[in-house]
């Protein structure tokens, strides 16, 4: 299963829950960044790093954008990242989501055919905004958004067309990162 689309690890946060940085951290001797990329690779034509940092990402061998204006969080990453894409439809994922169910991110690129973008919703209505599928064209929406001091990714969905799809089984392969209790018990298992 190959994508023409571009998939973007969003690495460009402060780590402050966890207190170090989230996407070096070590899963079976690899940088969960690397694990992340190494789960992409073959099944989307491009894949780029959304960093300040472009050092730190070398070792990857692949493409880092930098936020076009630091300090401005994620939506800017995602804002900067789509710019540079070689495509229309573009997966994102932070870089503390370790384990990606392709057969998953198959079905919201598949609704990306028909929406702008497409979140992941769990029963409780909690949205996974870091773990979707945006347009290209929704960059201006985005820009809007920021030249107004709107940061919050959320705010986007209100002039979009969004499509929400639950996540499967309540998201049992799903785990975020967040701080070093999450990061411990994922290692455990």
């Amino acid at each position: 299963m190959f994508f023409k689309a571009t998939a973007i690890i969003l690495a460009g946060g402060k780590s402050s829950r966890m207190g170090r940085d989230k996407s070096l951290l070590s899963t079976n001797d690899i940088p969960l960044i690397s694990k992340i990329a190494a789960q992409l690779e073959g099944h989307f034509s491009e894949i780029i790093i959304s960093a300040n940092d472009l050092e730190k990402y070398r070792f990857l061998h692949l493409p880092v954008i930098p936020d076009l204006e630091a300090g401005k969080g994620p939506l800017m990453g995602i804002y900067s990242a789509l710019l540079r894409s070689r495509h229309e439809i573009n997966f994102v994922v932070a870089c503390d989501i370790p384990d990606l169910d392709m057969q998953y991110v198959r079905e919201l690129l598949q609704e990306a055919k028909e929406h702008q973008i497409v979140v992941p919703v769990w029963s409780d209505g909690r949205l996974e905004p870091l773990f979707a599928v945006y347009k290209k064209s929704v960059a201006g929406h985005i820009k809007e958004l920021l030249d107004a001091d709107r940061r919050k990714i959320r705010l986007l969905f209100d002039s979009v067309d969004v499509k929400y799809v639950p996540l499967p089984d309540e998201g049992k392969w799903y785990r975020n990162l967040n701080t070093m209790e999450d990061y411990q018990n994922y290692i455990k298992q």
